[in-house]
């Protein structure tokens, strides 16, 4: 085979061609990257939590098991269940694997965000909105947990780009009817993801001056928004109709005490009133800047309405109609909280800029020193061993079993403050730690029952008929059949023996007949 002049000189027209395009995509794919692999520092560290053990154990189930359980329980989370069951399958489901999967996710925010922020304001607005991401208490959290809510927050931020690229091309109809559609399929990991594009459709619509955002007429917007708001109430119909048919699931939401000042200006994003603090007053001078720019007051608006629409309709819903206010819930509006922080930082720079120039990079330092200052030490608390919901330790739990017991114990479980802290998940998710422990108590498994959880007798219950030698009792804080439990086990014949308090639960050992040491 002969190659020509004229072919290779085609070759390098190629090369040349896609260079740009590689050096575009080099910079946020960057920051995606490192966005990602900072978070996922100490993804295994702490123990997995009540909430991670409803997705760990929904993910393990088989399909049928699965969509058995979704048609009673947690609908709204099983597309997230469904890729967490593929993931588990080639991955494994230990901390580090299953957590890599949010810690992915949040790379793709920070590269949405990075895209986003060139769009609405500038590239430097953008690069450091990105960077932002990685230390954001809500973001470097949901990239160490085992929930959908970081695949949520990707995916609002990717919406929001798709939005603004339909605005600007002025783009066919049914352009906007795929986008109505993937906004409904994208609602399946989580319902309340509806909120951001209805809010950002409503003030496209509704700003009188729209500028480089918009190059449609007012008439053809309309019928595009129609268009596709009809697609994403098609797709998402299904999971709105079983989200209603499950709404008690979420009634305990009426005695959470979410609906406060801190559960409102605090927890959904900062964690700590530090982090609140430094971050709120970014966010106003970001809003401040921003609408001082003509070019750049859509672009407020629309962010301010992604930070502040969900939370509104989430309250109203809480106060008129149903509990439905959560702080995690908030996290479909982490990209607003980034870009408007950053909006604010990149505003503060250039007013220091343009009166003190010898001062810019001493007003960059010690915003950093006072971003970090604030954000870094929520980040290094996240990634301990008892981070996750106020002092998870399932895993140690488990281990001191593992550690102590012998073939042939029997291992009971006492009832938790609620079900998702009750000690029986040490044993669903750290399966090793128990192995060849009998396990009295059990009377349905969780994967086949149409709940989330095992159905179990009481240890009251199940303590007259033990024989085994030696029992283990784990007991979570706050349990209230704690007491009870023990003397079952004493009625029974055991002594205590040994125990050990791990950090939010206790691990009793009991012996037939023996006396106590």
């Amino acid at each position: 085979m002969v190659i020509t002049e004229r072919e290779l000189v085609q070759d390098e027209q190629r090369r040349e061609r896609r260079r740009p395009v590689l050096r575009a995509a080099a910079l946020p794919a960057g920051i995606g990257v490192a966005v990602a692999l900072v978070d996922y520092i100490g993804a295994g560290i702490p123990s997995y939590w009540g909430d991670e053990a409803a997705s760990v154990m929904s993910g393990q189930r088989s399909l049928p098991s699965l969509l058995q359980e979704l048609s009673a329980v947690d609908a709204v989370h099983g597309l997230y269940y469904m890729l967490l069951h593929v993931w588990m399958w080639a991955f494994g489901t230990g901390e580090w694997s299953t957590r890599a999967l949010s810690a992915i996710a949040v790379g793709a925010l920070a590269v949405g965000v990075f895209t986003l922020g060139r769009m609405w304001f500038d590239r430097r607005t953008a690069i450091i909105a990105g960077a932002l991401v990685a230390v954001i208490p809500r973001a470097s959290a949901l990239a160490i947990e085992t929930r959908g809510y970081a695949i949520t927050a990707a995916a609002v931020v990717w919406l929001a780009v798709l939005l603004s690229h339909l605005l600007r091309q002025g783009a066919p109809r049914r352009r906007w009817v795929l986008f109505g559609v993937l906004v409904g399929l994208c609602s399946w990991f989580f319902l309340y993801l509806l909120l951001v594009p209805l809010a950002l459709c409503a003030v496209t619509f509704l700003v009188p001056r729209r500028g480089a955002l918009l190059r449609r007429g007012v008439r053809g917007l309309r019928g595009d928004l129609t268009a596709a708001a009809a697609a994403t109430l098609i797709a998402a119909l299904p999971i709105i109709a079983l989200a209603a048919f499950q709404r008690n699931q979420v009634s305990f939401l009426a005695h959470r005490g979410y609906l406060s000042p801190k559960g409102v200006l605090v927890t959904p994003w900062f964690t700590h009133g530090a982090v609140a603090a430094v971050m709120w007053v970014l966010i106003a001078f970001g809003v401040a800047f921003a609408l001082r720019r003509p070019a750049e007051r859509t672009s407020a608006r629309l962010a301010l309405s992604w930070l502040l629409a969900p939370a509104a309709v989430l309250i109203t819903l809480d106060v008129i109609v149903a509990p439905t206010y959560n702080p995690r819930y908030l996290a479909v509006s982490l990209g607003a909280v980034a870009l408007l922080a950053a909006r604010g930082l990149t505003g503060i720079l250039s007013v220091v800029g343009s009166r003190m120039p010898g001062l810019a990079p001493v007003a960059a330092a010690v915003l950093a020193a006072v971003v970090l200052g604030a954000t870094v030490p929520q980040y290094l608390h996240q990634r301990t061993p008892y981070a996750k919901d106020g002092g998870a330790d399932f895993r140690f739990a488990a281990q001191v079993v593992g550690q102590r017991a012998h073939l042939g114990d029997a291992v009971l479980f006492g009832d938790g403050p609620r079900p998702s802290r009750t000690s029986r998940l040490a044993f669903r998710l750290y399966p090793e730690d128990f192995a060849g422990l009998q396990d009295p108590q059990l009377l349905a498994s969780y994967d086949t029952r149409a709940g989330l959880w095992d159905e179990l007798a009481s240890v009251s219950a199940t303590a007259p008929e033990l024989q085994e030698s030696t029992v283990w009792l784990l007991e979570a804080k706050g349990a209230r059949s704690a007491s009870a439990d023990l003397s079952a086990l004493r009625r029974a014949g055991y002594t205590l023996t040994a125990q050990q308090h791990v950090h939010r639960t206790t691990v009793y050992e009991f012996t037939k007949g023996a006396h106590h040491a």
